[in-house]
This record gives structure tokens, C-alpha cells and sequence, in this order.
């Protein structure tokens, strides 16, 4: 029998039985599946065709559940399964620990977890190689205050993956150091009026973070 997509959602929430729908199915482990070296325990995962691109987890020190969804994007009609599993889990736990994070990405066994620092750290370089948009010539002001709002989100997607419901001693303090000084930086950027004065300011951060810019 094959399952509609919203019961299929559904089931993800509330995992209790693995369920296949028409080109989407979710899966529980076979046996209980504590994430290695985390506070995380594997409930079940989402598919799309064959490709993971959710998890349902429950996070063992708030005792909250979790969801973790994949950020990388592969179809319409991917998304749209992505839609229903986010849909269905916010409809049993709520929108609040829904989880942006290639922790949600691969098989079911990967044991990658939403706070590890390789993530912080990749949103911290994509953010360094994106703040040199905003010094390019013959730009609209608007543009470039954009590039820096994305780059804020970003940021504020990473500390919110490494630190919420996380224990203390799990969280990288350098790593977290550097989320927090490159928001304080953006912000100020955002609050700054004079656009040539955030010119100069990115042109001079790159210049000291990435000597080969300067």
C-alpha cells in the first residue's frame, strides 16, 4: 500500500512504524541509534526518491525532538517532500527545533551531528569569500546591504545549530568566538549609514582575515 505524502510526513513526526509513500518514504533504524559521541539519538529519517534529506531526532538533554533538514536543494518535487516532513513534524513538536543543517543530509547511519564546529567553521568561510561582493563597483546600495544581511543569517543559522539545546562543554568556544565576533561585525555594518564607509570597512577586514585580498 502505498501512502499519501502528507501521511507519510506524518509519520516522521511521530515515528512510530516506517511508512513508504509514492516517491517518498520515512525510515526508522532497527534498533535504538545514539548518534556517536553526541547527546543525539536517531528517531527516523525522511526520503526523497532514495536521498536522505531529513532526520527526526531526539536531542537527550533538553528531551526535546528534533528535526535536521538538508540546506542542499535537488528538485521541485524534492522540496516539496521536504515540505510535507517539515509540515507533519511541525504539526506534532511545533516549528521551534526544526533544524537547517547538513547534519540532515546522507543515510541514516551518518553520525554527524547539527553542532559540530566543520559546520560553524564552512559558514564562517562561505561568509569571508562572499563580503568582498559588497566592495564590487557599480552596485546599488541595497544590494550590497543585502549581501550583508544574507551573510548575517547565515551566521545566525550557525550559532543557532551549534548552540541551542546544546551542553556548554559540546560547544567549541574559538568556533564560537568567531560566530559571534563576525556577527558583531555585521551588524555594525547594517547600522552603519554611510555606504562608503562600509566599503571601507569590509575592504579593510578582508584585507587583515585574508592577506592575499589585501
Amino acid at each position: 500500500m502505498s501512502y499519501s505524502h502528507a501521511d507519510v510526513g506524518h509519520a516522521l513526526a511521530r515515528a512510530t512504524k516506517s511508512l513508504t509513500g509514492s516517491r517518498m518514504s520515512m525510515h526508522k533504524p532497527t534498533e535504538p541509534m545514539v548518534l556517536a559521541n553526541t547527546q543525539f539519538e536517531l528517531l527516523a529519517y525522511g526520503i526523497s526518491y532514495r536521498t536522505t534529506v531529513c532526520k527526526h531526532v531526539l536531542n537527550r538533554l533538553t528531551n526535546q525532538h528534533e528535526l535536521w533538514v538538508t540546506p542542499q536543494y535537488f528538485s521541485q518535487s524534492t522540496a516539496r517532500h521536504v515540505g510535507y516532513f517539515r509540515s507533519g513534524f511541525a504539526k506534532v513538536h511545533g516549528p521551534d527545533n526544526i533544524f537547517t543543517t547538513p547534519a540532515g543530509n546522507g543515510s541514516g547511519g551518518s553520525y554527524i551531528a547539527r553542532d559540530d564546529k566543520l559546520f560553524a567553521n564552512y559558514h564562517l568561510e562561505q561568509v569571508n569569500s562572499t563580503l568582498p561582493d559588497v566592495d564590487k563597483p557599480r552596485l546599488r546600495e541595497a544590494t550590497r546591504r543585502g549581501t550583508i544581511a544574507s551573510c548575517l543569517n547565515r551566521i545566525d543559522l550557525a550559532t543557532r545549530n551549534m548552540t541551542k539545546g546544546i551542553a556548554l562543554d559540546r560547544i567549541d568556544a574559538d568556533t564560537l568566538y568567531s560566530l559571534q565576533g563576525m556577527s558583531h561585525f555585521l551588524e555594525m555594518l547594517l547600522d552603519t549609514p554611510d555606504i562608503d564607509e562600509v566599503r571601507a570597512a569590509v575592504k579593510a577586514h578582508m584585507a587583515l582575515n585574508n592577506p592575499k585580498n589585501a
